[in-house]
Parts: structure tokens; C-alpha cells; sequence
């Protein structure tokens, strides 16, 4: 997730913000910043969980996806130089402190991967420069 993007909404496109109404996030435009933000949290996420995550674990991941959204919205609104309220300071501790419950929900480990077999270690020793 790159830190430093621009945004650039077509006329036709709703404004999508923090506080955005649930309407106008449905409507998503998928080239979006923030449809690709949630798609890499989704992805990433999934992948964490073996790539088959269970009902219960794909609710969270959603979860993890939107208030992923929300906080990164806030950390955008900081840095733009727009500085943070009162109230986009309460929420911004909500959503963080429910990222870090959601995430902790799902574990922090990943799967484990597969031990490599000996000849990918030896493919890899020789990949190396001398």
C-alpha cells in the first residue's frame, strides 16, 4: 500500500470520505484509491489465512478491509495538511482500536508455508552470485 497517491474522481463519481454515506460507498468506483486499497487489504489478508479463509474469518477480513479504509482516509486528511478534529480524532482511535481487535481476532501468525524441498535450496545457493 503505496502512501502517496493522487486522487483524481471523475465529475459522475461520488465523493467518497470517512464519514461516507454507506450509498456512496456501494457505488465504489473500482479504479479508485480506495477500491484498490480495500481489494490489496482483502488480498493480503486472504492470503495470510492460507487462501481459503472460513465465513467467520472472510466477515473479519471485510471488517479489517473497511476500517483499513477509514483510518487510511484519516491519515490522508493529517497529512494533506488539513490537521485533525476533535471528532475525526475520536473516530480515528475507534477504528484503529477495532482494526487492532479485528486483526488480533484473526491471528496474528500466518499460515505456515511449506518447508522448501533440498533441490529448490540448492537451485537458490547456486541462483547466488559467487
Amino acid at each position: 500500500m503505496k502512501a502517496n497517491r493522487t486522487l483524481q474522481y471523475s465529475p459522475d463519481m461520488p465523493k467518497i470520505g470517512p464519514y461516507s454515506r454507506p450509498d456512496a460507498l456501494s457505488k465504489m468506483d473500482g479504479r479508485t484509491w480506495e477500491a484498490k486499497l480495500l481489494r490489496q487489504v482483502r488480498d493480503d489478508l486472504t492470503a495470510q489465512l492460507g487462501g481459503s479463509p472460513s465465513a467467520a474469518q472472510r466477515a473479519l477480513v471485510d471488517q479489517a478491509s473497511w476500517l483499513t479504509l477509514h483510518v487510511e482516509q484519516i491519515n490522508r486528511l493529517t497529512v494533506g495538511g488539513k490537521g485533525m478534529t476533535e471528532h475525526d480524532s475520536r473516530h480515528y482511535l475507534a477504528w484503529t482500536n477495532a482494526l487492532s481487535r479485528t486483526l488480533r481476532h484473526l491471528g496474528l501468525k500466518g499460515v505456515a508455508q511449506p518447508p522448501a524441498t533440498l533441490r529448490a535450496h540448492i537451485n537458490a545457493r547456486q541462483a547466488l552470485p559467487a
